[in-house]
């Protein structure tokens, strides 16, 4: 029997992020065990770019036709640009209509579910909210992610989504009983299970970069990913600045990302300027799995210096090719409670000061207690790769097949 499954997300865009990563490889676990996939959403790119971007080996399955791409409205590969109350109620009814035609075993829904004809889900065997960090949650608690600079340009609908309008867009307290809760991270399940009162499971995100050939030794460099302003790069750069104030060594550090908010970039370049940390630092855009996989490969550190990350999958991938992560140590920082498990698999800071300390460290140390450090990274990541997030999903879905 081919079982028929959707995967439902609001578009298969890079701008996206690694939700998008983490929907592609349910699609890729789902077809491998016999699937029929479709991936739902208001928009996205082609298969071929999808492909290319991500990883997975989707064209084979494509062709097959048991991976259907099921966009409300094509654009050939760009970003639609409506407001998001019309966003949710287009892809409400186009979602309704597909459930209708193809009655899908399986549905899952990425972060939040709208509004739908409940009786939709009488026509699925199971359905399941695979939950990032919900809009609903995000609005229920008013959370807007702590920044360094900035906060006035996100206090607004482009961060979150307001009250009343998101309780008419999605499912909110009444998300129906028939829809499973499962959670990418701690801090994503804590905030769930307080706000719906109901249990969530956690499935966390799989690694999904590969290791090319060990690489010896290691440079004195940093990678950090990302270029939002809840990243605090700053942070960063400020502890760079005290390593050369004190005539420490100090390291490169690639900054990475797909995009860079412009102001924000700006504001990051005017810092280090301002330190005269030109020959340090390197600002590195629209960068493919490989090259990141290269900048893994080399890098001594992994850094988060988010003061709010659900989960830190970028930690968790520089972990695999032996960086050893150094993250902000808090209640609601995703790479400290999940990705290196409170210390056990790496090094947490609160202040600049600590952070300082800890890049020094970890580069002054001598080799065998660097190699220790570097095998307890590798131990840590071992717990998020691939092969695990596929068994862990299709005991999900276990009662379906």
């Amino acid at each position: 029997m081919l079982y028929r499954a959707f995967i439902v997300t609001p578009s298969f865009q890079l701008s996206y992020g690694g939700g998008v990563r983490v929907a592609i490889y349910m699609a890729w676990t789902l077809l491998k065990h016999g699937f029929k996939v479709h991936l739902v959403a208001l928009n996205g790119l082609d298969i071929n770019r999808l492909t290319r971007l991500y990883g997975a080996n989707l064209i084979k399955f494509f062709r097959e036709g048991c991976l259907i791409l099921n966009y409300a409205v094509k654009l050939e590969n760009k970003e639609l640009r409506i407001p998001i109350s019309l966003a949710v109620k287009l892809l409400s009814l186009y979602l309704s209509r597909l459930v209708r035609k193809y009655l899908p075993d399986f549905i899952i829904f990425h972060d939040d579910v709208p509004r739908i004809d409940d009786r939709i889900f009488k026509y699925v065997s199971k359905s399941v909210l695979y939950a990032h960090f919900p809009y609903i949650v995000r609005s229920y608690f008013n959370v807007i992610d702590p920044v360094e600079i900035g906060l006035e340009k996100l206090q607004g609908y482009r961060t979150r989504i307001n009250y009343g309008i998101a309780k008419k867009l999605f499912y909110f307290e009444d998300i129906p009983r028939e829809i499973e809760l499962v959670a990418n991270s701690t801090v994503t399940k804590t905030f769930l299970e307080i706000m719906l009162r109901r249990r969530a499971k956690i499935i966390h995100p799989p690694i999904t970069l590969r290791p090319k050939a060990e690489i010896k030794s290691k440079s004195n460099s940093i990678v950090v990913v990302g270029g939002q302003p809840n990243k605090r790069i700053g942070d960063v750069l400020r502890a760079l600045a005290e390593l050369k104030s004190t005539r420490r060594r100090v390291p490169k550090l690639y900054i990475v990302s797909h995009s860079f908010v412009s102001w924000y970039k700006e504001w990051l370049l005017n810092l280090v300027y301002k330190y005269e940390l030109q020959r340090y630092v390197y600002f590195m855009e629209s960068v493919t799995d490989n090259e990141l996989a290269d900048i893994y490969a080399l890098a001594k550190i992994v850094l988060s210096a988010a003061h709010f990350e659900p989960f830190g999958m970028s930690v968790a991938e520089g972990m695999l090719f032996r960086a050893i992560p150094i993250v902000y140590k808090g209640v609601l920082s995703g790479p400290w409670i999940d990705v290196v498990d409170r210390g056990k698999y790496g090094i947490g800071f609160r202040s600049i000061a600590e952070l300082t300390e800890a890049i020094d460290y970890v580069l002054s140390i001598e080799k065998k207690e660097l190699t220790e450090l570097q095998e307890k990274a590798l131990i840590g990541a071992s717990r998020l790769l691939l092969d695990r997030f596929e068994e862990n999903l299709l005991r999900l879905i276990g009662d379906v097949l």
